[in-house]
């Protein structure tokens, strides 16, 4: 063989040998990087089956299935003291790059009011994915008819008006107290009556054990449709499609604006390409056909936020919520 020959062989296999080096290498710092959520993903539910997490746990599972965007995907209730006990399982897997959770207003709630060893900034944040409104209610029959009625009796004698919604420090509390206290009612000054589903709050308010109700805009905007229910404020930045008669709370003259808003938290400890690469999965993931429907079916906000941005709504929310628990007496 001649000489030259040789050489171009071997050159060849020499750039053939280092092409086959640098794809290990990628795929192994591929690996490094965390690309798990590809392989096996788990979505963490911090509360029973059937309520607003599970639900958007259950539809992020169905969009990354459908789209192929996860190998397996599998979805794991952790109920407890208002998500805090799903909080504690991912601050105690520490590295680990094929969770995620959900978190949201109802967890820094519960965090703010129960003092629990672990915070929402002990995790990864990832991002923000949906947000929805509250609304503040009354019977069809109430002789309130507008949130001034309300915040008059309020400030008259707050202890003398029932109010129901979801858990202590969930979003409708959260309201509730922000309202009151709006209308001159001190720490302590609410009676509020917590209950475990809007379901059973509606069936409490339509049978005569409540004054008034606060509840998200989905689960109570049918009974508003039926006459069965006065809807007289919601927490939105402005009308809300479902309840599109209803004024806000700000145009109404009181400066309130809040949110039931979901996000999505990995394990800390993970190395930043591996959060990279978890964001970059979510950022895929909320734009499938099958997510933009599911936001759709459950008249869901769509609020996405990563990075940064998210990193500074999460701290801000966590001071708001923190100062309106203080103002209940409850943090």
């Amino acid at each position: 063989m001649r000489a030259g020959v040789l050489a171009a062989r071997v050159g060849a296999a020499a750039v053939s040998a280092l092409l086959v080096c640098a794809g290990l290498t990628q795929a192994y710092e591929s690996a490094q990087a965390g690309t798990g959520v590809r392989d096996k993903l788990k979505i963490i539910a911090p509360a029973a089956p059937g309520g607003g997490w599970d639900t958007t746990a259950r539809e992020l599972q169905r969009a990354a299935q459908h789209n192929g965007l996860s190998e397996s995907v599998e979805v794991l209730n952790v109920e407890g003291a208002g998500g805090t006990i799903g909080l504690a399982r991912v601050v105690n897997q520490s590295g680990d790059p094929n969770t995620l959770m959900l978190t949201g207003t109802t967890m820094l709630g519960a965090v703010a009011i129960n003092g629990t060893p672990h915070q929402v900034s002990d995790t990864t944040p990832i991002a923000k994915i949906t947000e929805d409104y509250d609304a503040i209610v009354v019977p069809a029959d109430s002789p309130l008819h507008s949130i001034h009625d309300l915040m008059r009796r309020w400030a008259d004698d707050p202890g003398a008006v029932a109010v129901g919604g979801g858990s202590i420090g969930s979003l409708d509390h959260l309201l509730a107290g922000s309202a009151a206290g709006a209308a001159g009612a001190g720490p302590g000054g609410l009676n509020y009556i917590a209950y475990s589903g809007g379901g059973e709050m509606v069936a409490a308010l339509l049978g005569g054990h409540l004054d008034v109700g606060v509840g998200n805009t989905n689960e109570i905007s049918d009974q508003v449709a039926a006459g069965e229910l006065r809807a007289l404020a919601v927490s939105a930045p402005h009308r809300t499609p479902d309840l599109p008669g209803v004024p806000t709370l700000r145009e109404s003259g009181f400066d309130i604006v809040l949110s039931n808003w979901r996000g999505l938290v990995a394990a800390p400890g993970i190395d930043e390409r591996q959060a990279r690469d978890i964001r970059d999965f979510v950022r895929r993931l909320v734009a499938t056909p099958q997510w933009q429907d599911a936001l759709r079916r459950n008249n869901w906000v769509d609020a996405f936020q990563t990075g940064a941005e998210f990193d500074r709504t999460l701290r801000a929310e966590a001071e708001l919520i923190r100062g309106i628990t203080t103002s209940l007496g409850l943090a």
